[in-house]
């Protein structure tokens, strides 16, 4: 039957039993959602063991010509995952089937296709809305020319990705010269391709050879790429203006020589870079000022990621005279180099004119107390920093966390997450950061390890009394509701009642509060209001009301809870006796008076 033509599948759909060409319930309910052609049936994965409802295994008893067919003729369908083909099931007659479709945007595939390919010509040539083509698995020599032809009869890909395919120079150069008929791609992945100096020559040219380029991000990290191999590149990437991203990150054969290169290019008049990352090379105190140099010329850069590149404070030095000139960089990345606190001194002066600055990371560094105290003074006043990591960086004590208290409480601070992975800043620094952090109302995440910090019950309790202070009710109002993760991943290690009062702060922040209130104090002290006499009463009963929606939260039952209705409004008035007896007198003496002028007026009518 998978050898069978469209008019013989069109003929027999009507009236086809799915459970006769499927191996499985599931399998036969998705050909059912794709020939009713289910509105809300717009993926579909090919896979070898079942992980959601959409997904087609493949077994004995599957037809690929049915499948085909179905998927083929589908006007819902967008996205389409081949991630498992059994060896012995026909594949063509599913591809032939396919090449019908005009719906699909998304092809991801997953297996190595061979030969098979070929069978896709029919789709990539008439399907104008594919947009995003995938290929995760290494291929051979002969699919990526397969490949090639079938790029070739392309026009409407945005997005090619291939990533972590071990494709090699050889391969790749196939692929590169046919994509010198695609300049509409917008996005290029070639993460872990194995793609060394005549790949980029291959690709710098194809670069080269297209008119008006859209190409907009680019990521070629983790390949092998020397200093002539970015030079190459550098020269196709010159005829690309719109390009925004770059990442050319793990391609450690990299030295001076080639960031001079790519220099040239943040030079150059058309460059409109905002994403640069060149993490993981041989860049050292001297790359870093040539890249610098480049740097200095490019205003639109806005994310920078220059981290275990051996840069020392001289390095440091030049990078921030680059930098300064333009502040608009929004997120920094300079963690695993060398720096200490006499390059921390020239990065407060950027850190101070970066006004739209959102993410530091200066993990894994020298970062000492000193160097806090010294970065601290440079983001105090940052009202756009949202998040800092400083993980790593093992000199750090109590003191120099201490030292954040200011920047915590400025009305200014708007950090959301401080990562402190592997800094053992004991008892004293939880301690620290806890007092730093009381009326702190920004931040969401404080990540560090939870069994490698140095806290014992003493440490944590300072982070319990910071998320509830049990002392009084107010105390307890007046808390922090804000901190959502304290620890670890996972909050391993983090004591239950932290766990609990932390799960409180993802609601409202006033019923988080309503929630530790109920928590902590099961008999409210109700003589704290007798100042304002009866005037709090409504307020009490209100808030009680209000607290009812929290029950399930506190696992506290209803009967138990109007037990503390009652005894909170009898405590109120037992404390404020005279009171309710002189508010109940006046309200019955009211309405006599009232009755009374009714009857004066009835009489005179």
């Amino acid at each position: 039957m998978d050898v069978q033509d469209c008019e013989y599948y069109e003929a027999r759909a009507k009236d086809v039993n799915l459970e006769d060409i499927t191996s499985s319930e599931q399998n036969a309910a998705i050909l059912a959602r794709l020939r009713d052609n289910d509105p809300t049936f717009t993926s579909i994965s090919i896979e070898d063991r079942p992980q959601d409802e959409s997904d087609f295994v493949v077994h004995e008893g599957d037809s690929m010509g049915w499948l085909g067919y179905f998927v083929g003729r589908s006007k819902q369908v967008k996205e389409l995952h081949i991630f498992s083909f059994p060896d012995n099931l026909k594949i063509d007659a599913f591809l032939r089937g396919l090449g019908h479709n005009r719906s699909i945007q998304s092809l991801h595939i997953n297996i190595d296709l061979g030969e098979h390919l070929q069978s896709l010509c029919s789709f990539l040539r008439h399907n104008n809305n594919l947009s995003d083509l995938t290929f995760e698995h290494s291929i051979g020599l002969q699919c990526a020319r397969n490949i090639a032809v079938l790029l070739g009869q392309q026009s409407s890909l945005k997005y090619l990705s291939f990533e972590d395919n071990n494709l090699g120079d050889g391969i790749f150069v196939e692929i590169a010269t046919a994509l010198s008929t695609q300049p509409q791609i917008e996005e290029l992945n070639l993460f872990s391709s194995n793609i060394g100096r005549n790949g980029c020559v291959a690709l710098g040219n194809a670069l080269d050879g297209m008119r008006n380029p859209n190409l907009a991000t680019l990521y070629l990290d983790h390949n092998g790429i020397d200093d002539e191999g970015l030079h190459a590149l550098v020269e196709g990437l010159r005829k690309c203006r719109k390009l925004t991203s770059l990442r050319l990150s793990g391609n450690r054969l990299i030295t001076g020589a080639g960031l001079r290169s790519l220099s040239t290019l943040l030079q150059s008049e058309h460059c409109r870079l905002e994403h640069l990352g060149v993490e993981q090379t041989n860049m050292d105190n001297d790359g870093v000022a040539v890249l610098a140099a480049g740097l200095a010329r490019l205003p639109t850069l806005k994310k920078l990621d220059l981290a275990s590149n051996h840069i020392g404070d001289q390095g440091l030095q030049a990078l921030v005279g680059g930098l300064v000139n333009y502040c608009n960089i929004e997120h920094l990345r300079l963690a695993w180099n060398v720096f200490s606190v006499s390059g921390l001194n020239s990065l407060v002066e950027l850190v101070k004119r970066a006004t739209i600055l959102k993410s530091l990371n200066v993990c894994g560094n020298a970062v000492d107390d000193e160097g806090l105290q010294c970065l601290v003074e440079g983001i105090v006043n940052c009202c756009s920093l949202q998040t800092l990591h400083l993980s790593g960086n093992h000199l750090i004590t109590a003191v120099g966390l201490r030292s954040i208290a200011p920047f915590f409480q400025s009305d200014n601070c708007c950090l959301v997450k401080l990562e402190l992975w592997g800094v053992d800043f004991g008892d004293e620094g939880a301690a620290a950061l806890a007092d730093g952090l009381k009326g702190n109302k920004s931040l969401t995440t404080l990540k560090f390890t939870s069994d490698g910090s140095g806290i014992t019950e003493r440490g944590w309790t300072a982070f319990s009394k910071l998320l509830c202070d049990t002392s009084s009710v107010n105390n307890t109002y007046l808390s922090n509701h804000t901190l959502e993760r304290i620890g670890g991943y996972s909050m391993n290690g983090t004591t239950p009642d932290i766990v609990e009062y932390l799960t409180f702060n993802k609601l409202q922040k006033s019923a988080a509060a309503m929630c530790k209130i109920l928590v902590c104090h099961p008999d409210i002290d109700i003589k704290p209001l007798f100042q304002w006499k009866l005037k709090c009463l409504p307020l009490v009963v209100t808030w009680l009301e209000s607290a009812r929606s929290y029950l399930g939260n506190v696992n506290e039952s209803t009967l138990v809870f109007q037990c503390r209705q009652l005894s909170a409004l009898y405590k109120f008035v037992r404390g404020t006796p005279q009171l309710a007896v002189d508010g109940f007198r006046g309200k019955k003496i009211k309405c006599i008076q009232m009755m009374s002028k009714k009857r004066k007026l009835d009489q005179t009518l």
